[in-house]
């Protein structure tokens, strides 16, 4: 899989984490897809064949493009997570039902949600011990819009078999019409101490002139996504973050056959004695 490139065609959508189209912000001739880094990242961090399988499985079953992939780590730790949107709610094509039938195969799962719940979005984590049949599919992150006027969110529920749970608040702001919404907003915090809190500890100049900023209030930590990056800030966010050299360099190897596209990255984190500290980090695509 190391080897494994996959080359856009001429008429490839291009979408970012929320399945929203864009337009390529360079010439898309002779360019990778972004589901390159997904299999990049797969070989670099030694994850289990039967995730690729998987991933294979479920675009065999709902199409391709349809699936946002996130590579994830968690100090030493890294995992992925796919998530599936459809905005059509109950009218839905891609269902919890149909991509765990796509994946009973591999990872069976006794999960369910009744169909007539008006999620758009949902996911599933993927880690070694899923890869090697050690554990089963055991919880689902489902998201259900928070309608408002004055700015879009989205609620984050865990359904696992004792049933459902909140988990996370999620909300979206333009990067640049709504600056001092988000500065407020990710200072509004219960886990970052207000005096004396230095906004661009969280906010990071490097990555804020993107598309959109997403910020989330959780249960032990706050969250921050910068989505529509370029492909320079993808390669700073993954040298800043520490992972590993293969990823970066892969990165930088093949910039202009990836700078076609805009990427999407997240952080979560929270204040110990007085300082920011990351918990988890994140970078996203399309499959």
């Amino acid at each position: 899989m190391a080897d494994r490139l996959d080359w856009a065609l001429p008429d490839d959508p291009l979408f970012d984490y929320c399945l929203w189209p864009y337009k390529p912000v360079a010439a898309t001739a002779g360019k990778l897809r972004s589901s390159t880094l997904l299999w990049q990242s797969f070989d670099v961090l030694g994850a289990p064949p039967l995730l690729a399988e998987m991933v294979n499985a479920i675009s065999a079953e709902i199409g391709p493009f349809k699936t946002v992939w996130g590579v994830k780590q968690k100090g030493a730790e890294f995992s992925w997570e796919l998530y599936f949107y459809d905005y059509e709610r109950l009218e839905r094509e891609v269902s919890i039902e149909r991509v765990l039938g796509a994946l009973a195969p591999y990872a069976p799962s006794t999960l369910s949600l009744s169909p007539k719940r008006p999620y758009f979005m949902f996911s599933i984590d993927l880690d070694a011990a899923l890869g090697e049949r050690r554990r089963n599919i055991e919880e689902i992150s489902v998201y259900l819009g928070n309608p408002s006027g004055m700015v879009s969110s989205g609620l984050c529920y865990q359904l696992s078999a004792a049933g459902l749970r909140f988990d996370n608040l999620y909300y979206f702001f333009d990067a640049k019409d709504d600056w001092d919404d988000i500065v407020g907003k990710v200072a509004a915090s219960a886990h970052l101490d207000l005096d004396g809190l230095d906004v661009s500890s969280v906010l990071w100049p490097e990555l804020t002139d993107c598309g959109i900023i997403v910020v989330a209030n959780k249960k032990y930590n706050d969250g921050v996504y910068f989505s529509r990056i370029r492909i320079d800030q993808l390669i700073w966010f993954v040298e800043r973050l520490g992972y590993p050299e293969a990823i970066r360099a892969f990165l930088v190897a093949h910039r202009a056959h990836l700078d076609h596209m805009l990427y999407d990255v997240g952080i979560d984190y929270r204040m110990i004695d007085g300082r920011v500290e990351i918990l988890k980090s994140a970078y996203y695509g399309v499959v």
